[in-house]
């Protein structure tokens, strides 16, 4: 049974208590999806906006485990936590 037919079913049961969790379930995964679609698009357009030379830099550094702390980067662009 596809996604569609699932929630359909659901919605027609007019959501019973035991249906609750199952669309909640739903949601969750829909919203999951969602944002590994965006993800999947901001790779595939990632050659666009990145040179070969900044690739190849980032991923040298990404073998060497040398990451930027997420507060120093934020405070080295001048970036309230608060703001974000």
């Amino acid at each position: 049974m596809t996604l569609a037919k699932k929630i359909e079913k659901i919605l027609k049961d007019e959501l019973r208590p035991e249906n609750i969790k199952t669309v909640i379930d739903l949601a969750e995964f829909l919203k999951f999806k969602e944002t590994q679609d965006k993800w999947n698009e901001i790779n595939e357009l990632e050659h666009e906006y990145i040179t070969e030379e900044e690739r190849l830099h980032l991923e040298d550094i990404k073998l060497k485990g040398e990451f930027i702390d997420q507060d120093d980067l934020l405070k080295e662009l001048g970036i309230n936590k608060n703001e974000i």
